[in-house]
């Protein structure tokens, strides 16, 4: 996905002034207007938004649309100064693990009436949905999706006589005998795994049937420590501890740049990672054509893994002095024309679930079919605030460095995860 970190952490807003939130509905006048788009660095290409522009442009000759560029790096800084005041922009695109704050805040505007007016709502993604839905009203659109599988070298496979495994259990035995044929080298890593590696982790926690927290009569609760989420750490604990040499202390951001040398057979990662791994900067061309990508198996034979789902949302800025016109831009980027060219231009995941199969790349369209099973973290206010205090790495490291049980681990993850979620701190 472009390489951009897709759940950012996030930085107190001033919700005071946020709540204040305008009017500023129907433009129907001839009189010229402008329209503010803030789109994310690297997420459509652009063909894709001057395309948009020229199709707003036509049914609005006399609006001027100004699409500007936003860096992940600070994004969320200008987006709380941008929302305090009185003329933030009209659109936004929001990291899907951002609407919650700033729909809490009351600075985006609730579109719920008006999902029927957007194509394929009734077959957008369901984790993006659930992003952009807070105490059952919905504040955005789904705009694209990002997923994980494992990525592996067949070349690895062919030569031990290996397929790709269909459940946990024949991950295990892959990476095994993958361990067994390379023995003689000392840094290989059949399944390579960071130990702050949470993003990869969810999926066990998953499949299992537990979840990082459940809300119960508006009060969150960790649920890290239910018996169904210590069985999924303890099948990851058992793959990290034999098959990965990975830093279990560090985390999955160089990990391309490593399975490149050589010395590792799988991976956990994005789509966007295969051109890294293959890239000229860090990678190691030699490798295209010789990687291939399966899902992340269950521990039932024959089904998958849900995996989080990253990605963006485009919201309407509750204070925009032009809404219906925010709309119809966001409506219009969301449509099944231009959503079909980010797959077919942008490589990625789209919106709908019945656009997917748009996606006819062997390796890309692994990563497109795991968004179908996926699931996303708590939509609580302060999620971002359990992102940014590191609560699940830093159990993960303990789990896997064996400073602590999974036990006694999950029961201090759960206990900060239900302070943050229910104070906001």
């Amino acid at each position: 996905m472009k390489g951009k970190q897709l759940a950012i952490g996030t930085f107190g807003v001033v919700v005071a002034l946020l709540t204040a939130a305008c009017g500023g509905g129907s433009t129907g006048s001839s009189q010229p207007t402008s329209l503010t788009v803030w789109l994310m660095n690297g997420s459509a290409p652009k063909s894709v938004v001057d395309g948009v522009n020229a199709d707003f442009k036509a049914a609005h000759p006399n609006t001027t649309v100004k699409v500007e560029i936003q860096q992940w790096s600070n994004v969320t800084t200008k987006l709380d100064t941008a929302y305090a005041g009185s003329n933030p922009p009209d659109v936004v695109e929001l990291g899907n693990t951002l609407v919650a704050k700033y729909a809490s805040a009351g600075a985006l505007k609730d579109v719920g009436s008006k999902q029927s007016s957007f194509e394929n709502s009734s077959t957008w993604l369901k984790s993006l949905t659930e992003s952009c839905t807070f105490n059952g009203k919905l504040y955005c659109v789904p705009y694209y999706a990002g997923s994980r599988a494992v990525i592996y070298r067949k070349d690895m496979f062919d030569a031990a006589g290996l397929k790709p495994p269909t459940s946990m259990a024949g991950l295990l035995q892959v990476g095994q005998s993958l361990m067994n044929t390379h023995r003689s080298d000392a840094n290989f890593s059949a399944l390579y795994f960071p130990g702050k590696y949470w993003y990869a982790a969810l999926p066990f926690i998953w499949d299992f049937g537990g979840d990082v927290a459940v809300n119960s009569g508006g009060t969150w609760k960790g649920d890290l420590s239910s018996s169904s989420s210590q069985q999924g750490l303890q099948q990851l604990n058992t793959l990290v501890s034999t098959l990965s040499r990975a830093d279990k202390t560090g985390d999955e951001l160089k990990q391309d740049q490593a399975f490149a040398q050589g010395h590792i057979a799988m991976i956990i990662a994005n789509g966007w990672e295969v051109g890294v791994i293959t890239g000229a900067n860090g990678g190691d061309p030699s490798l295209t054509g010789k990687l291939g990508v399966f899902p992340i198996p269950s521990h039932v034979d024959g089904q998958t893994a849900p995996v989080f789902l990253g990605g963006s949302d485009l919201a309407v800025s509750a204070k925009s002095k032009n809404q219906d016109l925010a709309e119809d831009w966001v409506r219009r980027l969301a449509n099944t024309k231009f959503q079909s060219q980010m797959v077919t231009v942008g490589g990625v995941i789209p919106n709908s679930t019945s656009l997917i199969a748009l996606q006819t790349d062997p390796l890309a369209s692994v990563f497109a079919s795991a968004a179908k099973t996926s699931r996303f973290t708590p939509n609580a206010a302060s999620w971002a605030n359990v992102e940014s205090a590191n609560v699940i790495p830093d159990m993960l490291v303990s789990i896997f460095t064996k400073q602590a049980s999974i036990s006694s681990a999950t029961q201090s993850a759960d206990t900060k995860i239900g302070q943050i979620l229910n104070t906001g701190s």
